[in-house]
Order: C-alpha cells, then sequence, then structure tokens
C-alpha cells in the first residue's frame, strides 16, 4: 500500500499545472527518461522515479519557477488525518513539531530537519542523493510546501523568514521571490528556511486543542502502523481519509488492497464493520472537522464529502449526530 500520499498527490498536481501552461502530458511523457514511469498500473511511484519526473518537467516548460509555483499547489485538506492536525495546532511551533514527527505517515522521500539558532529556528531538507540540481529541485518543491501551508494556517504572510539556497543567482530571481513572498538568498552554504520565534509563536487561525488531541493519536497509529500489517477496517479508513474528497468506492479500495470486493467485504464482516460503516465514519470525521475548522458552506463540504446535493449530506449528518450542521457549527467545541 502507498506511503507516499504527498508524492503521489503532486504528479497529478504536476500534470495538471503542465495542461493549465499550455503542454501536452503526452510531451512529459515521451522523454525518455520519464517513459513508462507515469503507467497507470502503479500503485505509487518512487521516491528516485518522481524525482526525475519533476527534472523532466522543468526542463520541459523551461521555467525555473515551475517547481515552486507546483510547491504552492498543495491542498492541506488533501492531507487528511495529518492535515487537520496541522490545522487545529495552536501556533506555528506546534504545527512544525508535529511535521517533524508524522512527515512519514504521508511520504517516505526526503525528510526535513531543524537546528535551533539564537531567535528561531533553521529547517533543512535531509537529501544526501541525486545531482546538485535535483536536490536543487527537491528543496525548492518542499520548501515552496511549507511556505504555503504556514500561509494558510496563519491567513497572513510570514514576516521575517528568509530562505537560503546553495545555487547561483538565476536569471528570473525576483520572480522567485514574487512567488514565495519572502527574502530569498543564493549561492548560500545550504538550502535552508531561517523561522524567526516571532513567526513561530503566531496563532493559526483554526486552532483547536481538542481535536489536535483527537488527530494527534490517529497520526500515532499511523504512525505505529507503518511497520506493522494493518487490519483491512484500518487500511481502508486510512484510504478514504487521505483520499482528500474523492471517495474511491469498494471495488477501487479493494484494487489498492489487491484484494477481490468479495474478499474485502468478507474480511470487513470479520472485523464486524462494513465498507458502508467505514464511509460513514470517516464523513463524519471530515464533515465535523471542516465545520469546526473551516468556515466552508454546508453545500462546498457536501461537495468535498462527495454527496451530490446538499440535502443528502444534512440528512446524513442528522443520522450520525442527531442535530444539523448549521447546528452543530454554532455550538462551541
Amino acid at each position: 500500500m502507498s506511503k507516499n500520499i504527498i508524492q503521489d498527490d503532486l504528479i497529478k498536481k504536476l500534470i495538471a499545472l503542465l495542461v493549465k501552461d499550455g503542454f501536452s502530458p503526452e510531451r512529459l511523457y515521451k522523454v525518455p527518461a520519464v517513459k513508462g514511469l507515469l503507467s497507470t498500473q502503479q500503485e505509487t511511484i518512487k521516491e528516485s522515479d518522481a524525482i526525475t519526473i519533476f527534472e523532466a518537467a522543468v526542463n520541459l516548460t523551461n521555467d525555473p519557477t515551475f517547481i515552486l509555483r507546483l510547491g504552492q499547489e498543495m491542498d492541506i485538506v488533501s492531507l487528511g488525518t495529518f492535515g487537520f492536525a496541522l490545522m487545529s495546532c495552536s501556533n506555528l511551533h506546534e504545527a512544525l513539531k508535529l511535521l517533524l514527527r508524522y512527515r512519514t505517515i504521508l511520504d517516505q522521500g526526503p525528510s526535513f530537519e531543524s537546528t535551533k539558532y539564537s531567535d528561531g529556528i533553521l529547517l533543512r531538507i535531509n537529501m544526501k542523493l541525486g545531482t546538485a540540481f535535483q536536490q536543487r529541485i527537491v528543496s525548492e518543491i518542499m520548501f515552496s510546501q511549507v511556505i504555503s501551508i504556514a500561509k494558510f494556517l496563519i491567513n497572513q504572510e510570514i514576516v521575517g523568514c528568509e530562505l537560503h539556497l546553495n545555487c547561483s543567482v538565476p536569471t528570473e530571481a525576483e520572480s522567485y521571490q514574487q512567488l514565495l513572498s519572502i527574502p530569498i538568498k543564493f549561492n548560500q552554504p545550504h538550502n535552508q528556511l531561517i523561522i524567526p520565534e516571532s513567526v513561530m509563536l503566531t496563532r493559526i487561525r483554526t486552532a483547536n486543542p481538542v481535536t489536535n488531541i483527537i488527530f494527534q493519536q490517529q497520526c500515532e497509529e499511523l504512525l505505529r502502523g507503518l511497520n506493522r500489517v494493518e487490519d483491512f477496517s484500518a487500511a481502508v479508513r486510512r484510504l478514504l481519509i487521505h483520499a482528500g474528497g474523492e471517495f474511491p468506492n469498494i471495488k477501487q479500495v479493494a484494487e489498492k488492497l489487491f484484494v477481490s470486493e468479495r474478499t474485502l467485504s468478507r474480511r470487513l464482516f470479520m472485523e464486524s464493520t462494513s465498507f458502508r460503516t467505514i464511509c460513514d465514519e470517516v464523513r463524519n470525521l471530515l464533515a465535523t472537522q471542516y465545520l469546526i475548522t473551516t468556515e466552508l458552506t454546508i453545500a462546498e463540504i457536501a461537495a468535498l464529502l462527495d454527496y451530490g446535493e446538499p440535502v443528502s449530506f444534512r440528512r446524513a449528518f442528522a443520522r450520525w449526530n442527531k442535530t444539523t450542521p448549521s447546528a452543530f457549527r454554532q455550538t462551541p467545541h
């Protein structure tokens, strides 16, 4: 089962961004180094193959800012449990600690490491393999994601941060700074993001200590589950949570778990549950968090949860919680 949720999502967004920029995905598929790497039969894409695809896309578009823009396409809701845990943290410092501890839930690629300095922290990327250009690509995409998520969480620019890159000054240096909205220094010894303490202590607009505890517990369960065989019900729940609103049906989930629909249904029955029950549990979990931590309308939440009509979502929510979505939102949590 895939452990590269961020990476696989990025590949989808890369294809969409190519199309948006006027490039046919077929041109990328025909690049010799990429041929066969984007097969629809693949469950997930290896880290080394993903980097090859990123590099090919940059060369194809001849746009040095392509990777930065790709990183900004990160949708925190698509991160499932981990995304909601970030959204419910009290401040950026808590969110960063969560990122450092649980990122492996989503992606088995390069990791972050942090070092304290006089007035904050230095955030670096732990990547030893690949060419200098490939390391630059990975650094740019990961830092772009972090900056984009931080802006989303606090709903403002992250004033005081500074990005250091160990590459030479590109001709598009001004475009880099406009995209990220923070100062960037080139020809530096390390690829690193400098985050002052004042930024780290900025309150997150959707902070909720109660739900944060719940989601961190779920992150712990997912982290422990990385090195053991999951129950089928846990595996189904994880796939649905990380679906980002595009709920797969039982046939699609069975295919991801490499079993038949009948086998999946039987195994879930043996675990005293069903696919329908798990779908309802996940939808209810996501619905309550959308209502508590976002300002999305009921119709928007219904669409994210794959309901064709808002009225269907309202009925389901009332059945689960004995109250309406609007009344639930108005109740203190």
